[in-house]
């Protein structure tokens, strides 16, 4: 090979590994910013979860304790804790090429009767009207999603 073609070849085997390095450190970053991002829907999900509610007063079953429960159309009362904290963080990226794909999610397990709590409480069931609060969720966290996405990538 000429030395002209040479030189063509590694340079351009010296711009494939930066590429390559850059891609990958990009993938790092959108990994890293996919797994803030869920945390901060974890957070917004215990900020949305708390406080006082407007509905009636019952006793914690098998306790002593009383709590007022959540009207319909608010977001589900803290009975004793447990839906409230059963939120966990999920993240997935998926890489094509150059371009990438990241998923930030929180899931909860809880379960009741054999159906998803959170499904139930959300959308209602048999006579209990819905207690609504994925979306307040959601607009809780947005803003700062927002910005974990908006800064400037370094990449490699």
């Amino acid at each position: 090979m000429p030395s002209g073609q040479q030189a063509w070849g590694n340079a351009s085997q010296a711009i494939g590994k930066v590429i390559a390095s850059t891609l990958k450190g990009v993938q790092k970053e959108v990994s890293q910013r996919a797994y803030r991002a869920s945390n901060e829907l974890r957070n917004a999900s215990l900020y949305v979860l708390r406080g006082a509610r407007s509905g009636k007063t019952y006793r914690v079953p098998n306790t002593g304790k009383k709590y007022k429960a959540s009207a319909p159309g608010e977001p589900p009362a803290v009975r004793t804790g447990t839906f409230r904290f059963s939120w966990g963080t999920h993240v997935h990226v998926e890489k094509n090429g150059s371009h990438f794909r990241a998923v930030s999610s929180i899931e909860s397990n809880e379960r009741a009767g054999g159906r998803l709590l959170g499904e139930m409480l959300e959308n209602g069931h048999g006579s209990v009207a819905p207690r609504p609060y994925k979306q307040k969720v959601i607009d809780k966290a947005l803003p700062k999603v927002k910005a974990i996405y908006k800064k400037p990538y370094k990449g490699g």
